[in-house]
């Protein structure tokens, strides 16, 4: 007799013990599920991020482009003038060189105006 109360204990605590498994396994299986959702969400979200940064970089990519252009064909003009002092250029290339460098000063200045000047922190804490 004690040795079936053994036995019927033992099948007890057994079944007890798999039905926790079987919550455990249930519960890491809901987790897994939701970790996946959350994980694809994210990763839309950062595809639609990409997207978007590589149609802003193509725009500045264009821009940046024209502005080198630009300047590649300024410094090819000041390089033409220093290397070839002899040669007089023609008044009207001399005028549109001087144009063309008044209206880099006034873009270059109009990017950078003018800030009040302010202290120091030594002057601050004195």
């Amino acid at each position: 007799m004690a040795s079936e109360l053994k036995l019927a204990d033992c099948t007890l605590r057994l079944a007890d013990q798999l039905q926790t498994l079987s919550e455990v396994a249930e519960a890491l299986t809901f987790r897994m599920l939701e970790l996946e959702e959350r994980f694809k969400s994210q990763e839309q979200q950062l595809q639609s991020l990409q997207a978007g940064e590589s149609e802003v970089s193509g725009a500045m990519a264009a821009d940046t482009e024209l502005r080198l252009g630009d300047t590649e064909e300024r410094l090819a003009r000041i390089e033409g003038l220093l290397t070839a002092p002899e040669s007089v250029a023609q008044p009207e290339q001399l005028e549109q060189d001087l144009f063309s460098a008044r209206e880099f000063e006034q873009e270059f200045q109009s990017h950078f105006q003018e800030e009040a000047e302010q202290p120091f922190m030594d002057e601050l804490c004195a």
